[in-house]
């Protein structure tokens, strides 16, 4: 096939996508009396369940929020609570608007902390590490999930979480001891692929130079947990909206499940694939197909289309609004001070001694 007609071809990850969605429109027309059935549950007096699920998804924003806040605050910067809400949310906003959102919306968090007066290194660990804590805590609800829907027996529970415990502390372990790393890598530097992985760990030397206390880093755990709750929790109350039964051995293997699918997935807010994997996922749990497909539906317009909505208004906020200076202590205040003093004296200028100042002690 020359050149040009390869250009005509979609990307195999979009096509893949587009099959997923024909597939789930298929499948809809099929169990389009199951759609009739619930949604003539829908009445007056079942609203309330819809104020719960935006309820669930607003507090879910809100644990977002503090999971940057504790990071940020771990390396040496306080933003208000009322501006972290508002990245959050025109964060969350982004990452469903633009393809592959998770990386575009983390550069944009980072460009937002920058605009804040927070200095790069500390910034990047922030956004890294929480996705680091969001990448665990959505892997041991997956596993969580997986044992209570008996998909898995108990010792391969028991064998997935020691290794998921082991793995995560061996990487932490890593990163705060990145010369030790370093050493190793530099007696073994023969082996292929060792000197690109090593000016990796050069590179990120001064970016994991942070890190939070046990109490802080259990805190931040705990709401990156919450966070991933209160979402799941938004599923539940679009099964109890629609007056269906909620499937409780399943609710949280279909979420998780959906969730990384999701991730993997090259369009905006992982449209089709967290569909697919939520659906199947119920489906592999012994969930009733129609009702699986309308309360994704639901939790769908509440999470996704509801969320970018939302979140668009946010960043038209955020981008039209002067930032507010960061409250820097510690390393990051003495970072600031070093990139400001590199900024403002030319190379061959000397500092003098007496100018050093309060701010980075």
């Amino acid at each position: 096939m020359t050149r040009t007609g390869r250009r005509w071809l979609p990307h195999p990850k979009l096509f893949f996508a587009g099959l997923i969605l024909v597939a789930l429109v298929f499948l809809a027309f099929r169990v389009r009396g199951d759609f009739a059935s619930a949604f003539r549950h829908l009445s007056v007096r079942r609203l309330p369940w819809l104020a719960a699920a935006i309820g669930a998804e607003v507090l879910s924003f809100l644990c977002y929020a503090a999971v940057q806040r504790g990071l940020l605050f771990a390396g040496g910067a306080r933003l208000r609570r009322r501006t972290m809400l508002g990245l959050a949310v025109a964060a969350t906003g982004l990452t469903n608007l633009v393809p592959g959102g998770t990386a575009p919306a983390s550069g944009w968090l980072v460009s937002q902390y920058r605009r804040h007066g927070i200095p790069m290194p500390l910034a990047l660990w922030a956004v890294i590490a929480g996705g680091f804590t969001a990448t665990v805590s959505m892997l041991l609800l997956l596993l969580s999930g997986a044992a209570i829907a008996r998909l898995i027996g108990l010792w391969a529970t028991v064998g997935c979480a020691v290794a998921l415990v082991a793995g995560t502390a061996g990487l932490v372990w890593c990163v705060h001891h990145l010369s030790s790393v370093d050493a190793w890598l530099r007696r073994h530097c023969r082996i292929p692929g060792v000197p690109l992985v090593q000016r990796l760990v050069d590179r990120a030397a001064g970016v994991m130079q942070f890190r939070a206390t046990v109490p802080g880093g259990a805190q931040v755990f705990a709401l990156s947990l919450g966070n991933w709750g209160l979402d799941v929790v938004c599923l539940i109350t679009a099964f109890a909206l629609l007056n269906l039964p909620v499937p409780w051995r399943a609710v949280l293997f279909a979420y998780s499940a959906a969730q990384i699918a999701g991730s993997l997935a090259p369009v905006p807010g992982g449209i089709g694939f967290v569909e697919g994997g939520m659906i199947g996922a119920f489906a592999l749990a012994g969930t009733p197909t129609g009702n699986a497909i309308v309360a994704t539906v639901i939790y769908r317009l509440i999470t996704s289309w509801g969320v970018a909505g939302v979140g668009s208004l946010a960043l038209l906020v955020v981008n039209h609004r002067d930032p507010e200076e960061a409250q820097l202590h510690g390393d990051a205040a003495a970072m600031a001070l070093l990139d400001h003093k590199g900024k403002a004296v030319p190379e061959d200028t000397s500092i003098p001694e007496d100018t050093t100042g309060d701010r980075a002690s």
